[in-house]
Formats: structure tokens, C-alpha cells, sequence
């Protein structure tokens, strides 16, 4: 993991000085590139991950609905903002990139979040280090293709496979990270909050972090409910995604009063 300084570090000053536009367009290139290969991409999730179809398709959809949304909203974020609150005072607020970041994503929506916490920093003008879940990384290949085809400059977006328990703790200790965006399990995101809040000899400033982390929700059947939508419902989440979301249904809570009607 030694290229890090070089890889990040060298690109940044030209990424960040290239024009807001042009960077929303590459992004907005590499959302047109994922729907030309939606079939594609369909399949390796499914080989890969065993996705069931229609939730493959899904991911696809959102990975590129993040390009296009985030390349939108970062056009109105260059906008710089003026206040003349105090007479005899004007107040130029703009929105600069932080440097050089660490994207660490799971296996779950292999393509949707780490597309999506990979171009949210790079259509601002930041370089990436993107490591996938080490189950998933023939798909991140294939979106790191799409990257290179759209037209983001060599360096901006680095592909790095690995374990996350050695690659990922390495890159949320390197002094030279100035971001981390992290989706994954509870006890991972507590460490990574644990090693950034750390300032080693050489590094520049206090390292952001964007940490989602794992967690169940239950479903709950009160006693007024309709059967009709709970029951169907209640057997998609539980049974609809192999699994592979934080929202799919492992625990049911029914109210005694329905209990046996539900059953």
C-alpha cells in the first residue's frame, strides 16, 4: 500500500483545479456507461454476489442514480454564497475539496454504495483510494473500467483489493488519508473512528469520517394492522433479498391480541 502518497497526492492539485463542470460530466459519462451495461453488471452481481435478479437490477439503478444525482448537486454546491448580513461587511462563503480519501464498502450492495461514496468526493475535486468488500471485487473492476472508459484522469480513483482487516485498517491509519467513507458492520466503524481520531508525526490535519454501520431493524404487527399488506410484506423482507440488506426482515414482533390471526 505504499503508492498511496504518490497516486493521491500527485493527481490532487490538477483534479481540484479542474472545473466543476467538467468533472460532473465524466461522472454523469460513467452513469450512461453502467445503463449501456446493465445487463452486464446484472450478471456479475449475481455471479458474484447471488444476488436475486430483480434486486441486482435494483443496485444497478442506484449506482447510477448516485452519479447523476451527486454530479447535479455538486453543480449547485460551486455556486459560491454571498451575505452582506452587516453593513460594511460581504461574507464569501465556497465549498473547497479536502485532499486525498479512503472508500471502504461492503458486500451487500457491491456496486450501489461504492459507487456512490466513491463518486460523492470525486465530482468535489478529491481523490479516492476505492477498496471494495474482498467478496465483491471483480465488480469493482468492472466500475473501475467504467471510471477509466468515462474519462476520470489516472490517480483520481484507485482500485485496491485486499482483506479489509489489513488493507482497510492500514489506509484509515496513513497519516496522508484526509477522509474515510465507511459502510459496513458496527464493530469495524467503531475502530475506524477509534484509529482516525488518532493525529500521527506527518499528518496535516483532523481526518473526516463518514461512517454508516451496521444494524436490524424489527418489524412490528400491532393489533389494527392489515393482514393483508403485513403478511406478504413480512414475507418479502424476510425472504426477497437473500439476506443482503440491513432491512431485510430477521426479527418479527407480533402483538399477542393478533398473534395466532398472523400465524
Amino acid at each position: 500500500v505504499a503508492f498511496t502518497t504518490n497516486l493521491l497526492l500527485s493527481p490532487f492539485p490538477a483534479w481540484r483545479a479542474t472545473a466543476t463542470e467538467e468533472r460532473a460530466e465524466i461522472i454523469e459519462r460513467a452513469a450512461d456507461l453502467m445503463a449501456e451495461r446493465r445487463f452486464e453488471l446484472n450478471a456479475l452481481e449475481i455471479l458474484e454476489a447471488s444476488k436475486p435478479w430483480l434486486e441486482a437490477d435494483a443496485d444497478i439503478s442506484e449506482a447510477i442514480d448516485f452519479c447523476r444525482y451527486y454530479a447535479r448537486e455538486m453543480r449547485q454546491l460551486d455556486r459560491p454564497r454571498v451575505t452582506q448580513a452587516v453593513p460594511g461587511e460581504r461574507c464569501v462563503q465556497r465549498w473547497t475539496p479536502r485532499g486525498a480519501g479512503v472508500v471502504i464498502a461492503p458486500w451487500n450492495f457491491p456496486l450501489a454504495i461504492l459507487c456512490g461514496m466513491t463518486v460523492a468526493p470525486v465530482v468535489a475535486g478529491n481523490t479516492v483510494i476505492m477498496k471494495p468488500a474482498e467478496q465483491t471485487s471483480v465488480l469493482a473492476g468492472a466500475l473501475m473500467d467504467i471510471f477509466v472508459e468515462a474519462g476520470v484522469p489516472a490517480g483520481v480513483i484507485n482500485l485496491l483489493t485486499g482483506h479489509g482487516e489489513e488493507v482497510g485498517a492500514h489506509l484509515v491509519a496513513h497519516p496522508q488519508i484526509d477522509f474515510i467513507a465507511f459502510t459496513g458492520s458496527r464493530s469495524v466503524g467503531l475502530k475506524i473512528w477509534e484509529t482516525a481520531g488518532r493525529t500521527p508525526p506527518g499528518q496535516a490535519n483532523l481526518k473526516k469520517i463518514v461512517c454508516e454501520m451496521g444494524g436490524k431493524n424489527a418489524l412490528i404487527i400491532d393489533n389494527d394492522a392489515d393482514l393483508d399488506e403485513a403478511i406478504p410484506a413480512a414475507l418479502y423482507s424476510a425472504f426477497g433479498f437473500s439476506g443482503q440488506k440491513c432491512s431485510a426482515l430477521s426479527r418479527l414482533i407480533v402483538l399477542e391480541e393478533i398473534h395466532d390471526e398472523f400465524v
